[in-house]
């Protein structure tokens, strides 16, 4: 029993030896000083004071800066008090002030690294620069040289909107990287040249068009600022920083919402907002009606036209075509799509659902979604039991494999899990192989003829022999554009993916 007390009695020493010790250890690196850290904000340099005691931030205070008046100053205000009150450099930036608010939190970093502290501990992740990822550093002082303004026009965009414009534009910027699309056929090369920011989208469209065009039109990066994140409201500092003409915001991921509650600050600048929209109500119409207003904006009206009567004349062939037809093929839609994962489907009033009604596909959604809200870019999932039971001719998915922008020429493996679902291999449509993937933002692309027309030559075969969409298409690339079609894969079809699979066994 001795023994044993005694055993326990040091034990006990040890484990309030090895407590004390590691609560001393801590207590060591609670440091207590105050140092000044620099970092890069939009017009040079911000300094700030950060002030610690016991290893907790008492103080930090902006020392110097020369950010934006009215934009970048409202983050000077708050971001410093948000750091305390969290205690922490994990804080939110402010709206329309994003680079500032990240370059506080830098500088605070980088006093904390003189205090000997790693900012790390304080949650701090260091902002690796979106132009950075894209090998380049914006650099103000390349932004094009403003021409002087011989006319002014009233515009009406696609919302209705009159907007008196000066011409001529010299530089602009558009809500995301595929804008841009429509303005190659009317400036062609020197539209990258004319840019001078753009919002970033879900499949990271400003990296993936650098990668393309960079190499034929020229560093444009380096005048090109990030204006905003995917489907995020604009940073109203950066914009006002590259001081474009025009903002060229499509509808798509809430933009027309994000940039008209800026509209007054950037209005006060000279900046001026052209609201576009596609595919929009009518993808049969809006990508001519886009080409419309963006000829009228960049003077350009005659090459405006070209493209117009290019896109009408393959509109007119599937309505020609279709004509007499009397059978419809019946047709399920759905967009990133899995085996345990059910995506939302689209009637034929919504997004790509309307692309496969001017095919001449039959929307099985339209039984029980016809008179609900789908559209506006949401959807809504369907009834796996549905499916099974309207047993569809044909499935049309997107947001899957992709592809968009990827250059089919790097050949991709492709996979459709959602195959696996239970009952999907008895489907009509999965034994008879006619399960095809479309890229998904070519729906809101100037290129929204193609997966139209092609559909349309995948449900009816006899009624469009003799019709190559993808020759058209080269041919739409030939005319108007700078690359080729080979930029991206445009289509998977089952078929393709089960002969990759099988390559790969």
């Amino acid at each position: 029993m001795k023994n044993f007390k005694k055993l326990f009695f040091i034990l006990n020493f040890i484990l309030v030896f090895i407590f004390s010790q590691t609560l001393y250890g801590e207590n060591k690196n609670l440091v207590t000083g105050s140092k000044t850290g620099t970092a890069e904000g939009y017009h040079g340099k911000i300094t700030v004071l950060t002030e610690l005691k016991d290893g907790k931030f008492t103080n930090i205070s902006i020392k110097s800066h020369t950010e934006t008046k009215g934009v970048g100053d409202t983050a000077i205000s708050k971001i410093p008090n948000e750091i305390v009150k969290k205690q922490s450099l994990d804080v939110d930036s402010v709206a329309g002030a994003t680079i500032t608010s990240k370059a506080i939190v830098t500088a605070v970093a980088n006093g904390l690294e003189k205090l000997g502290v790693d900012p790390v501990k304080y949650a701090y992740k260091a902002d690796v620069s979106k132009n950075n990822n894209l090998n380049t550093k914006l650099d103000l002082k390349k932004l094009p040289k403003k021409k002087a303004v011989k006319e002014t026009i009233i515009i009406t965009d696609a919302r209705g909107r009159k907007v008196e414009i000066g011409l001529p534009i010299s530089t602009y910027a558009i809500s995301t990287m595929d804008v841009i699309d429509y303005i190659i056929p009317l400036k062609g090369k020197e539209a990258f040249n004319m840019l001078v920011g753009s919002g970033q989208d879900g499949g990271h469209g400003l990296n993936k068009y650098a990668k393309l065009y960079t190499p034929i039109v020229g560093n444009y990066m380096e005048h090109t600022a990030q204006i905003s994140e995917h489907a995020s409201p604009f940073d109203l500092e950066m914009l006002l920083a590259v001081q474009p003409d025009v903002l060229i915001v499509n509808s798509a991921m809430a933009a027309h919402k994000y940039s008209l509650e800026i509209e007054e600050q950037l209005a006060e600048a000279g900046i001026k907002i052209i609201l576009i929209d596609v595919p929009g109500k009518d993808p049969e119409k809006s990508v001519q009606q886009t080409m419309k207003i963006l000829g009228d904006l960049f003077q350009e009206k005659e090459k405006a036209n070209e493209v117009i009567n290019f896109i009408d004349k393959q509109y007119s062939l599937i309505t020609k075509n279709l004509k007499n037809i009397k059978y419809k093929p019946t047709v399920y839609y759905e967009k990133s799509g899995y085996s345990e994962v059910f995506g939302p489907t689209a009637t034929s009033k919504s997004g790509w659902g309307i692309i496969i009604n001017i095919a001449g596909g039959k929307n099985i959604a339209d039984e029980i979604l016809g008179d609900k809200p789908v559209s506006k870019g949401g959807g809504n999932t369907t009834d796996p039991e549905f499916v099974l039971k309207n047993n569809p001719d044909f499935i049309i998915l997107s947001g899957v494999n992709d592809g968009w922008l990827d250059s089919s020429k790097e050949k991709k493996n492709c996979k459709f899990d959602i195959v696996n679902r239970n009952g999907w291999k008895d489907l009509k449509a999965v034994k008879n192989k006619n399960l095809y993937e479309f890229a998904h933002s070519t729906s809101r692309s100037i290129y929204g003829f193609y997966p139209s027309l092609k559909m349309a030559t995948i449900f009816y075969p006899e009624e469009f022999k003799g019709v190559n969409p993808e020759a058209i298409l080269d041919e739409f690339f030939d005319k108007f554009m700078i690359l080729d079609s080979s930029i991206t894969t445009w289509m998977f079809k089952l078929e393709d993916c089960d002969k990759n699979k099988t390559k790969k066994k």
